[in-house]
């Protein structure tokens, strides 16, 4: 079985996530380094995808200043999307060509790993053809948003464990008026935190994508890459 480093970089503001990612994929193009998987937690942020609209965004600068939420722009797909702590979010720098460039495979493999997270906490995910990611009962349990960058993946995946779900309220989400987010937590009626959840994803993932993790919890260690 292949392997893959993880690396737990905990609360990590986007822009420095945005940044490692540009230099990660471009490293794992030039065959530097392997495939890598970051997992982390975003402060409380609005990102806006490279097709996303403005008017997704419902409240004004004064409130998002109020909340203490960043708004960012980013090459991914989709439209707008909320992070914040208590949401694991899931970035695989993965070189595509070795995969036999299947991206229609790997977004199934990414909705897989957190549908099968999702059920061990008892809560039955399902896909929405028509916009990537998981949703249970109509609201949004997980957003998924992808780049390719010379055929190495960025972004990924944005899995609400046990946020505040108030900060959903300050976007349409994934564009969708109405729609609402949704948590492990608030399904599970118990607090899930996101360290117990990750190591149940890693596995999870681990097994989907046939590939053997390596986790490493202090990647600051590993040098100069993550500048």
């Amino acid at each position: 079985m292949n392997k893959c480093l993880v690396w737990n970089l905990g609360l990590t503001d986007y822009k420095t996530a945005y940044d490692m990612q540009l230099r990660l994929a471009d490293s794992r193009y030039q065959k530097k380094t392997g495939d890598i998987i970051l997992t982390l937690e975003h402060p409380p942020t609005i990102t806006l995808g490279k097709f996303g609209n403005p008017d997704n965004i419902l409240a004004g600068e004064e409130e998002l200043s109020r909340l203490g939420i960043e708004v960012c722009a980013s090459n991914r797909g989709g439209d707008v999307s909320f992070h914040c702590p208590g949401q694991l979010v899931i970035y695989p720098i993965l070189d595509m060509r070795l995969r036999g460039g299947e991206l229609r495979r790997f977004m199934h493999d990414l909705e897989q790993a957190v549908i099968d997270t999702a059920q061990h906490f008892g809560i039955r995910g399902e896909r929405w053809p028509e916009h990537p990611g998981v949703w249970v009962e109509g609201k949004q349990l997980a957003a998924i948003g992808l780049h390719f960058m010379r055929g190495i993946s960025m972004h990924g995946i944005s899995f609400n464990i046990n946020p505040s779900l108030d900060g959903f309220k300050t976007i349409n989400l994934c564009g969708l008026p109405g729609k609402e987010a949704t948590s492990i937590s608030a399904l599970a009626k118990r607090e899930v935190n996101a360290d117990e959840a990750r190591p149940v994803f890693l596995n999870i993932f681990s097994q989907v994508l046939g590939v053997e993790f390596e986790v490493v919890e202090n990647p600051h260690a590993q040098g100069g890459i993550l500048g």
